[in-house]
């Protein structure tokens, strides 16, 4: 067969379905800990206030590493990036549930934060890598 005649493969299928299940996971993670916290609260007794430093953390690991999540993409592709994604995601689970202070706490959600970060843009460049325009 000619290059112009050959099928192309089913791997870009796999590619959507692994992006969409990525960002339903990523989803889920960013809500889970909301729906956790009075729990969490109650056994470490944290405040409303250091509740919210644990909130914020996260929060301020996404956005200062989003871009710099991006740039690794563009540097060493969207596949090893997004690998990193859910290998840090998955020990810094673990590590959340493993905090037993206020530090351990924040310090797990900050990291947890920094790996998600670049996630959506490695699985926009993947998009538009293995996704035909037409």
């Amino acid at each position: 067969m000619s290059p112009g005649t050959q099928r192309p493969s089913r791997a870009r299928y796999w590619v959507v379905v692994f992006a969409v299940t990525l960002a339903v996971i990523q989803y889920i993670d960013r809500v889970c800990i909301s729906k956790a916290m009075p729990f969490i609260q109650r056994d470490l007794r944290f405040s409303d206030v250091e509740a919210g430093h644990v909130f914020g953390a996260f929060t301020l690991a996404c956005a200062l590493f989003e871009i710099p999540g991006g740039w690794l993409g563009d540097r060493f592709g969207p596949k090893k990036v997004l690998l990193r994604v859910v290998m840090w995601c998955s020990f810094f689970t673990a590590a959340t549930a493993r905090a037993s202070t206020l530090f351990s706490m924040m310090a797990a959600r900050f990291l947890f934060g920094a790996g998600e970060a670049g996630c959506f843009p490695n699985i926009a460049k993947a998009f538009s890598a293995w996704l035909p325009r037409d």
